[in-house]
């Protein structure tokens, strides 16, 4: 379970991650964090691409951990589990990272990849 567990951490910083590479790129500095999301909303190229990965990967996040705990629980086996968590964190940095660098192709694939990371935990919860 520890790997699972370690995979649940690393899909939750990777939001901040891209975040924190988003402000890099449009150039935020200490008087920007007065109001953070005003300059973020203000966007272009790779910072704003940057800022739709961390977006999306909140919104990848909850069922992902939501699912790893109902595998948990329900007494799937962790060696079960394991890869598959290893496989979304894989896919979301490969989703931020075509996202940043304009893949779109590329960024479907893996999301729907991670996707399907995400709905097999819950499939193998189910039928435990």
């Amino acid at each position: 379970m520890e790997t699972a567990i370690i995979c649940v951490f690393i899909a939750s910083i990777l939001p901040i991650a891209f975040v924190g590479t988003a402000k890099f790129l449009c150039g935020f500095k200490v008087k920007h964090n007065h109001d953070p999301r005003k300059l973020l909303s203000q966007t272009e190229g790779k910072a704003y691409f940057a800022k739709c990965a961390h977006d999306n990967s909140w919104e990848a996040f909850a069922p992902f951990a939501a699912g790893v705990i109902l595998a948990m629980i329900t007494g799937v086996n962790p060696s079960t589990i394991n890869p598959i968590c290893v496989a979304f964190v894989i896919f979301r940095v490969l989703y931020g990272l075509a996202y940043i660098f304009e893949k779109p192709t590329l960024r479907s694939i893996v999301w729907a990849a991670a996707f399907f990371c995400s709905a097999s935990l819950y499939y193998l919860a189910w039928a435990t």
